[in-house]
């Protein structure tokens, strides 16, 4: 599933599962997702069960879920357009996060990369974390809060 079809909903949703699960290492559980994203633990328990019907993630009630494969492309790609549009927005827009991820969700692969090389970034195509730890990188540091 290209990333394009993934909805700006399932964008929040993955992003949360790999922020709250790849980059600390452990199944993003249920409880720890809702409070990343300030919804009730229901609402991510029947998104856990989309996802997992689309094989964006794999889901075990009372478990948790953790990124597939193609779930984890997909959250990478769309931490790093995050990452980048916080960054823009620091150093040229001050612009509030909220609207600085709505920005990296809507980038293309070719507006990201015109991005990075204006920007600088030190990532290329998909968020490494945790894989390095810069200190630049917004998406460790929001896991690590």
């Amino acid at each position: 599933m290209p990333a394009a079809t993934v909805s700006r909903a399932d964008n929040r949703y993955l992003t949360a599962i790999f922020i709250v699960g790849t980059v600390e290492d452990c199944r993003a559980e249920t409880g720890a997702v809702a409070a990343e994203l300030d919804v009730s633990p229901s609402t991510v328990t029947e998104r856990f069960r989309d996802l997992a019907a689309r094989d964006l993630v794999d889901y075990e009630r009372y478990q948790g879920a953790t990124l597939t494969d193609r779930g984890e492309r997909i959250a990478r790609t769309l931490a790093w357009k995050r990452c980048l549009a916080h960054h823009f927005s620091a150093d040229e827009l001050d612009l509030p996060a909220d609207t600085a991820d709505e920005l990296g969700g809507a980038l293309s692969a070719d507006a990201a990369a015109a991005l990075r090389e204006h920007i600088d970034h030190p990532c290329e195509g998909g968020c490494r974390a945790p894989a390095v730890r810069l200190p630049e990188c917004t998406v460790y540091s929001t896991a690590s809060r």
